[in-house]
């Protein structure tokens, strides 16, 4: 027959086991949740900054003129550094933008298309509070530029 004091020592082993195991499914919720949040914040700021820049493409096509726009962002989203870039193909622009200190490619981004064709280019990295969206024709091409 068991003596007491294993059964005790038993009992804290299987309770250490489950508290363990609580506290860690806690903090990874914490961290899913934490993660998310920092997406949807991302994917807010390159919608701001997107719909910023399609304003100016549509005024500048429709009054032929040129057009320089401050743009206060978040030095940090959350905990994590991130980056914005404007960047164009033969038939299209788009805004994206992800986490990290600089544009790697490969790395999972989110991307807004501009309906209308442009020349677009700059890359804002975060730690700064202002980016600058100049947006210019040249010839018939409208072209937008970011910078910080």
């Amino acid at each position: 027959m068991p003596s007491v004091p294993i059964n005790f020592f038993y009992s804290l082993m299987a309770m250490m086991i489950v508290s363990m195991l609580l506290t860690c499914s806690f903090a990874s919720y914490v961290n899913l949740l934490r993660g998310t949040s920092e997406i949807n914040s991302l994917r807010e700021v390159v919608d701001r900054v997107a719909a910023k820049a399609e304003g100016a493409l549509a005024t500048i096509i429709a009054h032929n003129a040129t057009m320089s726009i401050l743009i206060q962002l978040p030095t940090r989203i959350g905990y994590r550094d991130y980056w914005i870039r404007l960047a164009n193909d033969s038939s299209k622009a788009w805004l994206e933008g992800g986490f990290g200190k600089a544009p790697i490619s490969g790395e999972k981004t989110y991307r807004v298309y501009f309906p209308r064709k442009a020349y677009a280019s700059g890359t804002f990295e975060g730690g700064y509070n202002l980016a600058l969206l100049s947006c210019f024709l040249n010839g018939s091409v409208p072209q937008l530029v970011l910078s910080r």
